[in-house]
């Protein structure tokens, strides 16, 4: 068997994905840079770790997000490309954002009250229009934000996002998100 998700920690091909390199590990997920050899581009790979496969809610969080993301379809948002499973791990693809994260951004910077407005002009509206699609982020933060290559910021993780038309509770009542960065209520 080659290298799979399930027999390495750093496979070395998901699906039909290249993987080169583990880009970050957030509370449900790994995100690898992949290389999509069809179209001649590099991918954003992001994979249920099996250790989570035992919890159906992380499961039925992990493919919401694929889809919550996918219907948005909005120039703000980071694109899903690709759905798909590989030795019974689900993953999803996305663009790849090669200009890093807000929150490396801040990492011992100010941005300019200029830049900091183009930023907010550009993520707002991504917001806007996935509330009127009654879906909720729940896990806006720096780390959230990314940006291509050209310094265009996208909104990302849709992982713990609220749907309105949610059928099941995935969350119990569990308080999920990033202290630092929820609401106080």
């Amino acid at each position: 068997m080659d290298e799979t998700v399930k027999s390495s920690k750093n496979p070395k091909k998901i699906g039909q994905y290249e993987i080169k390199s583990e880009l970050g590990r957030g509370g449900m997920a790994t995100v690898y840079l992949g290389y999509d050899e069809r179209f001649g581009r590099d991918v954003a790979v992001k994979v249920l770790p099996a250790e989570f496969l035992h919890d159906p809610q992380f499961s039925v969080r992990f493919h919401r997000e694929a889809k919550t993301v996918a219907k948005l379809e909005h120039p703000a948002i980071v694109p899903v490309y690709d759905v798909g499973e590989e030795d019974g791990l689900p993953y999803f693809v996305m663009r790849y954002m090669d200009g890093g994260s807000l929150d490396e951004k801040l990492d011992g910077t100010n941005l300019s009250l200029k830049e900091t407005a183009r930023i907010i002009n550009i993520i707002a509206p991504a917001l806007d229009e996935a509330h009127k699609r009654g879906i909720i982020h729940r896990g806006l933060k720096p780390g959230n934000i990314l940006f291509d290559h050209a310094g265009q910021p996208y909104l990302s993780d849709f992982g713990i996002a609220k749907t309105s038309d949610a059928q099941t509770n995935v969350t119990g009542s569990a308080i999920i998100g990033t202290p630092a960065y929820m609401s106080p209520e």
